[in-house]
């Protein structure tokens, strides 16, 4: 029978490898998948999915439960992610680094119209200009964007996890989208 998370987080603390070795399995995939939507590349997002399970296994003896663990664990990798991002603000990130099956989830995209060619066509290059959008907002507006759009985490997460406050979370949402929008106008203003 599985322990339960609260359980989970004791047997580790008191240092059960493989209590430890569980909780990095079942977090793993969340990391890199939100590191690489943030990050945009498979090599930074290995990076950060290492910082951060170095990080929360060296510092999971001050979890106190106060969040969920998976919270605490995302506003690890966040602040990992959003780091390696300061760094490289001006460079640019090459929509290539992006595996398809990885990025952002448009798989179901192309299913929803028709196997007609040019419409899946347009469904990639759409995806792509999203993408590029994406890439386009300012950092405090794309990880917020990120975490609640394609992440699915709640406003109240995302304010704790990025020491913002709620106001603050939905003003940097809104505004990421109301850009994203922007940029997708122009692309349909060009067909």
């Amino acid at each position: 029978m599985p322990l339960s998370e609260s359980e989970l987080i004791k047997q580790a603390q008191k240092g059960s490898r493989t209590a430890q070795a569980e909780i990095v399995y079942q977090h793993e995939r969340m990391v890199y998948n939100l590191a690489l939507r943030l990050l945009g590349n498979n090599e930074d997002a290995e990076n950060v999915l290492q910082e951060t399970f170095l990080k929360v296994l060296e510092s999971l003896h001050t979890f106190k439960g106060e969040s969920s663990l998976s919270t605490w664990i995302y506003r690890i990798a966040t602040n990992f992610a959003l780091m390696r991002l300061r760094k490289r603000k001006t460079q640019f990130v090459s929509l290539d680094d992006y595996p398809i099956d990885v990025s952002m989830d448009f798989r179901d995209f192309n299913q929803s119209i028709s196997n007609d060619p040019l419409q899946a066509l347009l469904n990639y290059e759409l995806r792509d200009v999203l993408n590029t959008a994406i890439e386009k907002l300012p950092l405090k507006f794309k990880s917020v964007f990120v975490l609640k759009d394609i992440e699915g985490l709640s406003l109240n997460e995302i304010s704790e996890m990025l020491n913002m406050s709620l106001p603050a979370v939905k003003t940097n949402l809104h505004r990421a989208r109301l850009f994203l929008r922007d940029q997708l106008a122009e692309y349909v203003g060009k067909k």
